[in-house]
């Protein structure tokens, strides 16, 4: 059984874990979209193979945060499981340093995960915006065929899938960004010491074991997917969105946006 959703006891009731690496400029981004949730008791966890520590992670006094770096590099999937091993919430949270998490964004899985009595939980479609192209996106991984946009770092193609579509049967799984699951259920099947697929691999491990699972389609702007020119999958959006209409309805993606990319213009 879960803890509930908005407990206010000492221990946290989710463990939002970060792995990362070289992103001393976008740290601060991910932290304050930990810090802007509401209603939820957390701790924040970053494992950091970078070359050396990172300043600002270090010089935090925000008692909620663990910070750990470790010399060696390590695969995702490693550092994943050294900050679920540090882990204190019954819930697991994974927070990308590169994405943009809206404050309701915590509350609104857990009530998710309460809902459906899920183990394990994650976004089925949701926003993403391209660095490479300044573009706003929507995708829905549950529809498999049609016009689908494909989005990497070269030029912007437009792909019709059939309707039997293998490529994408469990594509749904995949996008480890938006997880949350049990550490009960982690500690049953840990990632695998990979840095590319972990988070599928573990979500099908899960499915497979009959773990209890729900997708949530996010139409409110609970989360924002950022793809650059170095992302290690492609993605595949359905519909191009208006800078104006995202500008109006979810001026907080865009703000974070601007902000992140002003602090990675200065960092040397």
């Amino acid at each position: 059984m879960l803890s509930q959703p908005f407990a206010t006891a000492s221990a946290p009731v989710v463990s939002v874990i970060t792995p990362t690496w070289n992103r001393e400029a976008l740290l601060p981004f991910a932290y304050r979209s930990v810090a802007a949730q509401r209603e939820v008791a957390l701790e924040w966890i970053v494992i950091d193979d970078s070359a050396a520590p990172s300043a600002f992670m270090r010089e935090l006094t925000d008692l909620r945060v663990i910070y750990r770096h470790v010399p060696q590099r390590m695969t995702v999937g490693e550092k994943r499981n050294l900050a679920v091993e540090l882990a204190r919430g019954d819930v697991i949270a994974h927070f990308d340093d590169d994405e943009v998490y809206a404050p309701r964004y915590l509350s609104t899985m857990l009530g998710q995960m309460h809902r459906h009595e899920a183990e394990f939980a994650k976004l089925g479609a949701f926003f993403v915006y391209s660095r490479v192209y300044g573009q706003f996106g929507y995708w829905d991984l549950m529809r498999k065929s049609g016009l689908h946009f494909c989005w990497s770092g070269r030029p912007m193609t437009l792909l019709n899938f059939p309707h039997d579509n293998p490529a994408f049967a469990d594509n749904h799984l995949g996008y480890g960004f938006s997880y949350l699951y049990t550490k009960r259920l982690w500690a049953a099947q840990p990632f695998e010491p990979r840095s590319f697929n972990e988070d599928g691999l573990f979500a099908a491990a899960a499915r497979s074991h009959g773990a209890r699972m729900t997708l949530l389609a996010d139409d409110i702007g609970l989360c924002l997917h950022v793809l650059h020119a170095h992302n290690t999958s492609k993605s595949y959006p359905q519909f191009l969105l208006p800078d104006v209409l995202v500008e109006r309805h979810f001026p907080h993606f865009c703000e974070a946006l601007a902000a992140a990319a002003m602090r990675s213009a200065r960092a040397p």
